[in-house]
């Protein structure tokens, strides 16, 4: 073979191995951590996802129609002002879902304020009935007569500073706007509605009593045409030419990568989402906004743009919301590393809840993943890995659980300002039983900190003796609740109770008993930010179902262990203290 002819081969040859070699490298090699955010349906999702955003103590919750998207696009930057996670309710069905409810239950404080986004065709009369007949009563509707009065009423509850930059998104069409709303909401700039030819006056107004420095328009003409613009150049004093400007692509999901560049911001994470439907997007911009992070619409197959993008970027963490469905397990499978699914499997066991953050403020993030193995006991099981090279550091059975439910809550209890992981597991049954683990993580080292002195599955009940709680009943018609402990005593009136009432006509021996429970939350220790444990269990009477009254436990850290501090008692029946 002639010399030169060989020697281009060989130079041919090299070319075609050392240019997909450096491509690889370029594109493939970079390690993420990755996590999906799903569930049966948009509420389970929107469940997952507020967990994330706020896994501890709240003060205030958004709920949102997940059938309509008007009245929710302009949310996320309350949510981001409120730290408030956005939990989607189908007024039409079930209303507030059982794990929305169960969210609430356990991280709502005391005096929190639940917010509802738009008027009654949105968030129903039934969601409220519902959330009162629950025990909850600060509760502030955010409507008006259409979307735009809406929109003006979330932004009056921000209380923008004169200044601040807004954000104009097409009322009628929402992927633009989910596009921009982790970033607006990150940045503190109100979102504003405008219809694609006209943007109303009570719009104009508003924006004009912030006076704002710049105007982001989000979308091409199509979607905001020039005479939007026009109209706020003409209506807004100070406002030149070049400080309204237009953020758009090709398509939707062009859009959200273009508004992505632009912004830039300074974060970790990158959210994917399905730009075709906005349940999932809307409930993740609270997530977007906490995490200071994009969110990149996807068709939910092909994402090589998205990828190239994700690629270039600092992005290490990569947040995927919904499920194969919304976003497929191939588009997934191009991102490296270590990948997380609410409902998949981790060492051969069920994923019930995960956490992402840096637990121990060594500036590297770790996952905490907790798992149900029904051939294993019915075994829950906490692990902590590192997300930047999968280790895992310790690992826990911290419950068990028939039906697979627990919840990882992540709240400071030492004062230490670091959080400890909780972890609650449902056993199973018809009383609701959970049990209760409390761990610090010093170093990489899982510790623990309740000393229920019970193994590894602790229940608190085992502290409530006699002389903190007791009982007993006066004939049929009233319930004695005492503390001994804390100097407490009430007397409940059951004379409208049917069944202690229908026992007393046919002469039926009653003997209470404590049925449902213990039941755990949070609460917020004086306002401090230090968190405790609350146990809450109920009391029946005639039968199971014939709840009398109850009583709620309260713990802090104290000595290295959670202590019992106070006793509440409680009843939907009048209540007298002795």
């Amino acid at each position: 073979m002639n010399k030169r002819i060989m020697k281009m081969i060989v130079l041919v040859a090299t070319f075609l191995f050392i240019m997909p070699f450096y491509k690889v490298s370029a594109q493939s090699s970079k390690y993420y951590n990755v996590t999906r955010l799903s569930g049966q349906d948009r509420y389970e999702t929107s469940f997952n996802i507020a967990s994330q955003v706020n896994p501890g103590v709240a003060n205030s919750i958004i709920i949102a129609s997940g059938k309509n998207f008007p009245d929710s696009l302009v949310g996320a930057p309350l949510s981001k002002k409120l730290n408030a996670p956005i939990l989607l309710v189908d007024d039409f069905n079930s209303g507030l879902a059982y794990k929305s409810l169960d969210y609430i239950s356990k991280h709502l404080s005391e005096n929190g304020t639940i917010y509802l986004l738009g008027g009654v065709s949105s968030v129903g009369n039934n969601v409220v009935k519902q959330l009162q007949q629950s025990g909850y009563s600060n509760i502030k509707r955010l409507g008006g007569t259409d979307r735009f009065d809406t929109n003006n009423i979330i932004v009056n509850q921000m209380s923008v500073k004169n200044g601040t930059p807004v954000v104009i998104v097409n009322g009628f069409n929402f992927p633009d706007a989910l596009s921009i709303s982790g970033i607006a909401a990150s940045k503190g700039y109100p979102i504003f509605m405008s219809n694609a030819n006209n943007i109303p006056q009570s719009i104009v107004d508003k924006i004009s009593s912030i006076n704002p420095s710049k105007v982001y328009m989000i979308g091409g003409t199509a979607v905001l045409s020039d005479n939007v613009k026009n109209k706020l150049k003409s209506s807004l004093s100070g406002i030149e030419d070049s400080d309204i400007i237009r953020i758009n692509g090709k398509d939707r999901y062009d859009t959200s990568l273009q508004a992505a560049k632009y912004f830039k911001l300074d974060s970790k994470y990158a959210i994917l989402s399905n730009g075709r439907n906005f349940p999932d997007a809307l409930s993740g911009s609270a997530l977007a906004a906490k995490l200071n992070a994009p969110i990149i619409l996807t068709d939910g197959k092909n994402i090589s743009n998205q990828k190239n993008y994700i690629d270039s970027s600092d992005y290490s963490n990569v947040v995927i919301l919904g499920g194969q469905g919304s976003v497929s397990l191939n588009a997934e499978n191009n991102f490296n590393g270590i990948k997380l699914d609410i409902g998949g499997t981790f060492k051969g066991e069920k994923i019930i809840d995960l956490k992402t953050m840096d637990i121990n403020n060594d500036g590297k993030i770790e996952n905490m993943i907790l798992t149900n193995n029904p051939n294993d006991k019915y075994n829950v099981k906490l692990y902590l890995q590192d997300a930047s090279n999968g280790q895992i550091f310790g690992s826990k059975v911290v419950g068990d659980s028939y039906f697979g439910y627990g919840q990882i809550m992540l709240a400071d209890m030492t004062g230490d300002g670091l959080p400890e992981i909780i972890s609650v597991a449902q056993e199973g049954g018809n009383t609701g039983n959970e049990t209760c683990d409390v761990e610090t993580v010093e170093g990489n080292n899982l510790t623990k900190i309740d000393n229920y002195n019970d193994g590894e599955n602790p229940r608190l009940e085992s502290n409530i003796s006699q002389d903190n709680v007791s009982f007993q009943l006066n004939g049929y018609d009233e319930l004695e609740l005492n503390s001994n402990n804390f100097n407490k005593s009430y007397s409940i009136d059951l004379t409208n109770d049917q069944g202690m009432q229908s026992a007393k006509g046919n002469g039926i021996d009653v003997q209470p008993y404590i049925s449902d429970g213990p039941i755990y939350s949070l609460y917020n220790i004086d306002g401090s930010g230090i968190s405790g444990l609350k146990m809450s269990r109920e009391i029946s009477g005639a039968y199971h179902a014939d709840g009398l009254g109850g009583f709620d436990a309260y713990y802090k850290y104290k000595n290295s262990g959670m202590k019992l501090t106070n006793i509440d008692f409680n009843s939907r029946y009048p209540m007298t203290q002795n």
